[in-house]
């Protein structure tokens, strides 16, 4: 897989998208600042040197199942930064949280390619740094957390380089195994589990993933899997 480093781009995952209907191959393309960044739903999402910025393209079937690829790779992320595995949480379906507090979030993209090949971007985006005083913190419902609370030197080319052949070891079995093997993983740093969600109009209590990555949530009518959607922490009581 190729790298490459920019000083500034619009977005990771639209230079690697373009890059991959170009006819490129596997890259992992980071930058130190973008402009127009976007999360899910169309979130703007910018960047600057107190986050770490970057996009994992590759080429894979059309028909490969993608479900919990999402999960498999927070997993993977967290398993790398947090090895002992006390302070990183996942919440369902791509956020990284930090002691309660977001710290980073993965957005994937695809685009048809032709010779029945998909073309699949991994966008990841990781807090670095505190947010400094004077910092507008509306956008941070969640709070704001900073890889460094975790690892004092850390920097986003030392962080990158530790991710790097985790992310490709990941994908390379991903291709092969779906998300099954994860499945124990995930529901280890499970930042939802047993406790009140909404997603969408449905509520309910969350009660893991199945081996698709689905979200099981518990509703009067039973145990649905849920597919996709945002995901909302309710202030009701679990059990």
């Amino acid at each position: 897989m190729d790298r490459r480093h920019l000083a500034e781009c619009g977005s990771t995952n639209t230079e690697a998208l373009a890059h991959l209907r170009e006819g490129g191959g596997p890259l992992l393309l980071s930058a130190a600042r973008q402009t127009a960044g976007r999360g899910r739903l169309g979130r703007a999402w910018q960047s600057d040197d107190a986050a770490l910025t970057f996009s994992v393209a590759l080429l894979l079937p059309a028909e490969l199942d993608l479900s919990g690829l999402s999960l498999a790779v927070g997993c993977t992320v967290a398993d790398v930064l947090d090895p002992a595995g006390g302070r990183i949480r996942l919440k369902w379906p791509n956020d990284l949280f930090l002691d309660g507090a977001k710290l980073g979030g993965i957005l994937i993209e695809t685009v048809p390619l032709p010779a029945g090949r998909r073309g699949v971007v991994i966008g990841i985006g990781l807090n670095l740094l505190p947010l400094p005083p004077e910092a507008d913190r509306t956008a941070f419902a969640s709070g704001h957390a900073a890889l460094r609370s975790l690892d004092p030197a850390a920097t986003a080319a030392a962080t990158l380089d530790r991710l790097a052949p985790a992310l490709r070891a990941l994908l390379a079995d991903f291709a092969g195994l779906g998300f099954a093997p994860w499945q124990p993983a995930f529901e280890r740093r499970d930042l939802t589990l047993g406790r009140s969600v909404r997603v969408g109009e449905r509520s309910g209590i969350a009660r893991g993933v199945n081996e698709r990555g689905e979200l099981l949530l518990e509703t009067a009518e039973g145990l649905q899997p849920v597919g996709g959607g945002e995901l909302s922490l309710r202030l009701e009581p679990s059990s």
